[in-house]
């Protein structure tokens, strides 16, 4: 019984090879394949430490998984497409110029995902033409924002193009601030500092929200596209989450604040550190997911009334 499974997997890697490399576009489309299989562990490891570090990696993957799968279910309607031999010409360009820079980025993970970008373009393309874009936008949307580089990174380089510096964490602190006097504490607040007679903190950037609101944002956006909600729908769940996170860093702001004023340095690395996070990244996912049902719920009666 073990023989014959062997023989099975024997033939059906044979089978593999000799599809992938039967015409020059399969071999093409393989070798850009290729690039993908060998930047793949390095993209495992930023999926996980980045999770750990609360960044947004997980959600993509999310989102690309489901545009994949979105098409997994169109595979026999893909099956009947063709390219052009211009847009198959251009596909190959692409691919090839995605596998010519390939070498030049191991060390950048932005640069990766931008040549494995360019490559699925390129295999969309010269395998079903420029019409597959018009025809499934959507998952071509998904699978391109779930290789999406760092999008808190890219969403503080906007931030800081077009607000003043330290606008963000400035409003945290007076919010913070605000807070503490509300329930009877003697705070002070100056610029981005909450000081209270047994100590002070500073809020940085890392405890502006703003890494929470963006991680919240795409997973308002995959989720409403996931429930094939209607793009105001996905908008307005996307403006609550935002909304929801920045209102939720205030109380974990105040709570530093006493943490280190009033209870030591141990209970304030606790709150800070991951599980601090954690605690809280719970609570506002949890408000965010009855909100959304609530959301979802609202469209569903409306939609039988």
């Amino acid at each position: 019984m073990t023989q014959q499974k062997a023989k099975k997997t024997r033939l059906s890697i044979d089978r593999l090879l000799h599809t992938s490399l039967a015409t020059p576009h399969t071999r093409i489309v393989t070798c850009g394949l290729l690039v993908g299989i060998v930047f793949s562990p390095l993209w495992l490891y930023d999926v996980v430490v980045g999770t750990f570090h609360g960044s947004a990696s997980l959600i993509l993957v999310a989102a690309s998984v489901l545009g994949g799968y979105q098409l997994w279910t169109q595979r026999s309607q893909l099956a009947k497409r063709n390219a052009s031999e211009e847009d198959q010409l251009l596909g190959h360009i692409i691919i090839v110029s995605g596998v010519g820079l390939a070498p030049f980025c191991f060390f950048s993970e932005w640069s990766q995902k931008l040549v494995w970008i360019l490559i699925l373009a390129g295999i969309a393309l010269s395998s079903w033409g420029i019409s597959f874009f018009k025809r499934y936008p959507m998952p071509a949307f998904l699978i391109g924002i779930g290789f999406f580089p760092q999008p808190t990174a890219v969403g503080k380089a906007v931030w800081d193009a077009f607000t003043p510096p330290e606008m963000l964490e400035r409003f945290m602190a007076w919010s913070g601030g605000l807070g503490l006097q509300a329930i009877g504490h003697s705070a002070t607040i100056r610029e981005t500092i909450i000081s209270l007679p047994g100590g002070s903190v500073r809020v940085d950037w890392g405890c502006s929200g703003f890494d929470m609101a963006s991680i919240i944002a795409v997973a308002s956006l995959v989720l409403g596209l996931f429930l094939k909600q209607s793009l105001p729908k996905v908008s307005l769940m996307v403006v609550i989450g935002i909304i929801l996170a920045l209102l939720s860093n205030v109380p974990r702001i105040m709570l530093m604040a006493m943490a280190e004023a009033y209870w030591g340095r141990e209970s304030f690395e606790f709150w800070h550190g991951f599980w601090g996070g954690q605690i809280f990244s719970s609570i506002l996912f949890t408000i965010y997911y009855y909100v959304v049902m609530a959301i979802v719920k609202g469209r569903s009666v409306k939609a039988k009334a």
